[in-house]
């Protein structure tokens, strides 16, 4: 079997046999990887302290035919706020569940995983909820599945001031491309997901958080996901206990 190292993060961890785990993460060389990760729920595996949600790691795994094997893993970071606080917690699985749901298997990017680790910082310090929002927004522009909301989707005007919007169509429409079924999309609104969407977590801009526009762009992007799926996110319900 073929031995390769890389940068990962923990996405996903079932349990499986008697002292096992099926693993996923995302990492930095090869995108989303699936592994098992035998003997890691025994008190002293060396695995023990690495298969743990949301923890960054170096990785060295086996190929195999169906499923790679974890042989070797050292902790990078711990994100102690994703592990001990349940709210942070919570909206952390949100945003592993869309990594999970929306990667293909095998496709590295880079970027993306780079983007993650700064995501997963700023749960540390920032507003958890306000935090997974932006993440996903900004994740979901390495997918091609992004929505659009500076150009009407139709003739790609540039968009000033309120408009409309269908999710059907993937985005904003201009006054004269409005559909039967296009909401109203206001000028605010628009500007705060745009906001969310580029926001550089690195170097933070002042940023005035409304509840009636979070909501807004939380609606949308959990209405968008929910059409792609086809089915309700699961950790909706784990956010929904809080």
């Amino acid at each position: 079997m073929a031995l390769y190292k890389t940068d990962a993060v923990v996405l996903g961890a079932k349990n499986w046999g008697e002292a096992d785990k099926m693993m996923t993460f995302f990492t930095r060389e090869r995108g989303l990887v699936r592994a098992a990760a035998f003997g890691c729920r025994r008190p002293r595996s060396p695995l023990a302290g690495g298969m743990q949600m949301f923890s960054s790691l170096d990785l060295q795994l086996a190929e195999g035919r169906r499923v790679d094997t974890v042989k070797q893993c050292t902790l990078r970071q711990h994100y102690r706020k994703l592990s001990e606080d349940l709210t942070v917690m919570a909206y952390g699985s949100f945003v592993a569940e869309f990594l999970r749901e929306f990667l293909p298997e095998g496709e590295p990017e880079p970027q993306m995983f780079d983007q993650l680790l700064a995501v997963l910082a700023a749960f540390e310090t920032r507003n958890p909820r306000v935090t997974a929002v932006a993440a996903v927004y900004q994740l979901m522009e390495y997918t091609g599945m992004q929505l659009r909301f500076e150009h009407c989707v139709h003739c790609g005007k540039v968009i000033q001031g309120d408009a409309y919007f269908l999710m059907h169509d993937g985005g904003v429409l201009c006054a004269d491309c409005r559909e039967p079924g296009a909401e109203p999309f206001p000028a605010d609104l628009r500007d705060f997901i745009i906001h969310l969407r580029d926001f550089d977590w690195e170097n933070p801009d002042e940023f005035r958080i409304r509840a009636q526009l979070l909501v807004g762009a939380e609606t949308i992007l959990l209405n968008y996901l929910q059409s792609l799926m086809g089915k309700p996110l699961k950790s909706l319900a784990f956010i929904q206990q809080l």
